[in-house]
């Protein structure tokens, strides 16, 4: 994959999470990243820290808005100890739905209020180096140092994850690297993604090599075509179920997809939803296959990503599938 870094994300009961994690890294994989699902980012990558040495360690991504960000910057700063010093804060909105509902959160300007959190974040990682903080915004007023005794634990990189035109920009402008959504393509990262990255960046007089580009991609490996294809189409018909992210579907000419999914999601109906899915459609938004036909597709970012992330499947609540495919990714994929 020539200069291309290649992370995993991975999951899962947090009894077993570390050996996992030991496994990846083992197998060469430079960064592990954890989500927040069923269980919280922060401690899944404190259970990752505590397991490895060598791999970067991400939250992929971490819930902005439910959280104080006093409350972040404070749990960013003790994985950085953790880890010594190879924590990233990855972080994203979620969706209205999602943060109203589900995490009783207002969603609110959601890239102003962004734009503010971040220098929060910064300003209390300065304050434990002996900074002064007077912060009086918008969305945050923070006016008080951290309570003494735990000190700097050095720089921590934000990386955002972004799909709408203003949130990219964001990334440009203020942060150290942009998460791709696992639901994109090349063109969509090309074409959309990072002409709103590069107006960031140019807007704040900064350069390219000042955000790491981590491009996630669904990756599902089975012993047939049409099984791999089962798994990666029930992602992508979870994540095109979204609003947010119909555009992913428009710029390639799929935009009427959108209805029909949203009608099966609302039925239940997963084999619905499957079916709306076409081949051609998982071929530009996974990568899936038999191992042999899975090790070309994964290269569909080189040139366009500075870190390829390998996201497995999870849409379908097949705990064993999800597994078996976690180990032919390490099998077949693994960086040494």
């Amino acid at each position: 994959m020539g200069n291309t870094r290649i992370g995993i994300a991975i999951g899962g009961p947090l009894d077993t999470l570390g050996e996992t994690a030991k496994r990846v890294e083992d197998a060469g994989f430079e960064s592990i990243w954890v989500p927040e699902t069923a269980r919280t980012a922060y401690i899944s990558a404190a259970v990752v820290a505590q397991a490895t040495s060598r791999a970067r360690i991400g939250t992929g991504i971490a819930l902005a808005f439910p959280r104080s960000p006093v409350i972040t910057a404070m749990t960013a700063r003790d994985l950085a100890e953790l880890s010594g010093g190879r924590f990233i804060l990855g972080l994203g909105t979620q969706v209205k739905r999602v943060n109203e509902l589900r995490y009783s959160t207002p969603f609110e300007h959601p890239a102003p209020k962004m734009r503010e959190l971040i220098d929060v974040c910064r300003g209390v990682w300065g304050a434990f180096d002996g900074a002064p903080i007077d912060h009086r915004g918008r969305f945050y007023t923070v006016t008080m140092p951290p309570f003494p005794g735990a000190g700097p634990a050095g720089p921590i990189p934000i990386h955002l994850a972004a799909v709408n035109h203003e949130m990219v920009r964001l990334v440009g402008e203020r942060c150290d690297g942009f998460l791709g959504h696992p639901f994109s393509s090349p063109k969509f990262l090309s074409d959309v993604a990072l002409p709103s990255l590069h107006e960031g960046l140019d807007a704040a007089g900064r350069k390219r090599d000042e955000v790491e580009v981590v491009q996630s991609i669904i990756v599902s490996i089975a012993d047939t075509t049409e099984e791999a294809l089962v798994g990666a189409k029930l992602q992508i018909a979870f994540y095109g179920t979204t609003r947010t992210y119909a555009k992913v579907f428009e710029i390639h000419g799929w935009g009427d997809v959108v209805g029909p999914l949203r009608a099966a999601h609302g039925r239940g109906d997963f084999a619905g939803m499957i079916e709306c899915i076409t081949d051609e459609m998982c071929d530009e938004f996974a990568a899936a296959g038999t191992a042999d036909e899975v090790r070309d597709k994964v290269r569909k970012f080189d040139g366009l990503a500075d870190t390829v992330l390998y996201n497995p499947p999870w849409a379908a609540p097949d705990i064993a599938r999800t597994a078996d495919v976690y180990e032919r990714i390490v099998d077949v994929l693994a960086p040494r």
